[in-house]
C-alpha cells in the first residue's frame, strides 16, 4: 500500500520548500542535468553579491513560486498525483518558504557575518533538497 504522504507530500513540501529558499535548489536536485545545476551554482554565488535584490521582490517571488510548481508537477508525475493539485502545493510552499527564509537569514544576518549567514542558509536549503529527492527516490522504488 502507498503511503502518499511520505512518498508524494513530505518529498514535495521538502523539494518546493528548498526552491522557495533558492529558486533552482528544488528542481536541480530531481532534475540533476549540468543546466540546472549550473543555474542552481551560480544562484548561490548571486547571492552573495552585495546590493542583491531581496527574494520576496515581486519578480524573484514569482520565479520562487513557478520552481515551486515546477517541482510539484515532477513529482505529482513520479508519484501518480494529480500534477495540478501537487503544482499548487508546492507553489504555495515556495511562497511561504521564501518569507519564512528571507526573515531566517535576517535573523541569522543580525547575529554573525552576512557571509556566514549566507553560508549557513545554503547548508540548510541543500539538505533539505537532498532530502526531498531521496525521499523521492525512495518513495518510487517502494
Amino acid at each position: 500500500m502507498r503511503n502518499e504522504t511520505r512518498d508524494t507530500l513530505l518529498p514535495l513540501a521538502l523539494l518546493s520548500a528548498a526552491s522557495g529558499a533558492r529558486t533552482m535548489a528544488g528542481v536541480a536536485a530531481i532534475v540533476p542535468r549540468n543546466t540546472t545545476r549550473a543555474l542552481a551554482v551560480a544562484e548561490v554565488v548571486g547571492d552573495k553579491v552585495p546590493g542583491a535584490p531581496d527574494r520576496t521582490d515581486a519578480a524573484l517571488l514569482l520565479g520562487r513560486v513557478a520552481a515551486g510548481a515546477l517541482v510539484g508537477v515532477l513529482v505529482g508525475r513520479r508519484t501518480g498525483v494529480n500534477p495540478r493539485a501537487a503544482a499548487l502545493i508546492g507553489a504555495i510552499t515556495a511562497f511561504a518558504s521564501t518569507h519564512a527564509t528571507f526573515r531566517l537569514r535576517r535573523a541569522l544576518t543580525a547575529r554573525m557575518p552576512a557571509v556566514g549567514a549566507a553560508l549557513v542558509e545554503d547548508a540548510m536549503v541543500a539538505g533539505v533538497a537532498m532530502a526531498g529527492a531521496r525521499l523521492l527516490r525512495r518513495g518510487r522504488s517502494s
